[in-house]
């Protein structure tokens, strides 16, 4: 069969065509790409499989990514040492004073631990399990407390550690380090603005929180005793983020020492045991694996396409229409807000990136450190939007079937902050960059 020479419509209908036919029969995803990829090596790149021996050394074979496994495994040893507890409790004493009181804490502890964890999955159903029981009980509105315990939990792959920054770093060749420190000030600024609308929604709607409590000199001192509950995440946010920013180390060390400085935590409080490390490490192993399998079938699929020049092609072809580069990358929100719908976070940035990377990043002239921090967002919005949103079926999970209308309503307005988030960081594309154009000066 030979399929070299094709238009490069015909080339796109095949490729993307196959990657959904496999994709609807439950083939897993990296599996699903990598077959893609062989048949295009295959077929329609003059009988170019031999590539595939090499892409799969070559496509592991980056030091970064040793972070993944690392993170992974320091996330799941803070969850087993009932860390999320303690970070709840200190943070709900520094937020009670709030008009909205206990939801800010939703929003803050998911910020906190995800600056230690990466992980959307791990922050959601940790934070969540802890909050939605008290605030239920205590008369919170639950479609607010839904949509903040759903929406604050995507800020695990924004604020760093992040897995996804890091694969979307070993994938395209772009500094993890950067790429880490660029989602700093959208986190923060992303995390502000669900605050600013549970503030309003508190100050508007005051019979969906509670009365709040009074500011008198007792907060402060309850303010000081939250730093009991919170020293743990704040040690190791310093040695994270020092630590990279500083230059004195790269993330996959930062990881490895943050890892350790977790297990000498968990001794400390009495955590530690042999059935926690080995529960911890076979987690990691297992979210691991299936993060490289999605990688390497990325990796083989990504190559076939620029073997036949499809990239290429589709770049030109995009150009030709001569409109305005915002104009298509308009288009392209659309098109990962739309894909978000079906694919989970990790499986829509690598099997897009091969075609939008070169179109925005190498046609249009935007930042790639921009992108990648932009491109998570939008991993985010895909977090909640059903019908594969895994926080909306984490929350879903946590709450019972009885709140999947409240669950759906309090999503909307925090999905809505999400895309102006985007257009915010369209229009003032200095809000990510600046901070790691600092780094190492």
């Amino acid at each position: 069969m030979d399929l070299m020479g094709l238009p490069v419509w015909t080339n796109a209908l095949i490729v993307f065509g196959l990657v959904f036919i496999l994709l609807g029969l439950e083939v897993w995803i990296g599996f699903a790409l990598a077959a893609v990829g062989l048949f295009v090596l295959t077929f329609m790149a003059g009988g170019m499989e031999k590539l595939v021996y090499r892409l799969l050394f070559t496509s592991l074979n980056d030091f970064v990514l040793a972070a993944v496994p690392l993170f992974i495994f320091m996330g799941e040893v803070i969850l087993k040492s009932g860390l999320s507890d303690r970070l709840y409790r200190g943070v709900s004493k520094l937020t009670r004073v709030l008009p909205g009181g206990l939801v800010h804490s939703n929003i803050m502890a998911c910020s906190l631990f995800a600056a230690v964890t990466g992980s959307s999955l791990a922050t959601v159903a940790t934070v969540g399990t802890v909050a939605f029981g008290e605030q239920e009980a205590r008369g919170y509105d639950r479609k607010l407390v839904t949509g903040s315990l759903a929406a604050g939990g995507t800020l695990g792959i924004l604020i760093p550690p992040s897995v996804i920054m890091i694969l979307y770093g070993a994938f395209v060749g772009v500094s993890v380090a950067r790429l880490f420190i660029a989602g700093v000030i959208p986190g923060l600024i992303l995390a502000g603005m669900f605050m600013t609308y549970i503030l309003v929604v508190g100050l508007i709607r005051p019979d969906w929180t509670p009365e709040r409590q009074r500011f008198t000199w007792a907060y402060f001192s309850n303010a000081v005793s939250s730093l009991k509950d919170l020293w743990p995440i704040l040690i190791l946010m310093f040695i994270i983020m020092g630590g990279i920013y500083g230059g004195i180390m790269t993330p996959t060390e930062a990881a490895a020492l943050a890892s350790l400085t977790a297990i000498v935590i968990a001794a400390l409080l009495g955590k530690l045991s042999l059935q926690l490390l080995k529960e911890s490490s076979t987690a990691a192993l297992r979210t691991t694996a299936m993060c490289f399998l999605i990688l390497l079938g990325a990796r083989i699929a990504g190559t076939s396409m620029s073997m036949i020049k499809l990239p290429a092609e589709l770049s030109n072809f995009v150009l030709s229409f001569e409109a305005d580069r915002y104009l298509i990358w308009a288009g392209m929100i659309v098109l990962h807000l739309v894909l978000g719908c079906f694919l989970e976070g990790i499986s829509l940035i690598l099997l897009t990136l091969p075609v939008t990377f070169p179109i925005l990043v190498g046609s249009l002239g935007f930042d790639p450190i921009w992108f990648g921090v932009v491109l998570t967002i939008l991993v985010e919005c895909a977090l909640i939007t059903p019908p594969v949103g895994i926080n909306f079926y984490v929350i879903h999970g946590i709450t019972g079937e009885k709140y999947l209308r409240d669950i759906l309503i309090g999503i909307v307005p925090f999905f809505i902050i999400m895309v102006a988030a985007i257009v915010l960081f369209t229009i003032f594309p200095g809000l990510v960059t600046w901070l790691p154009g600092t780094m190492f000066n």
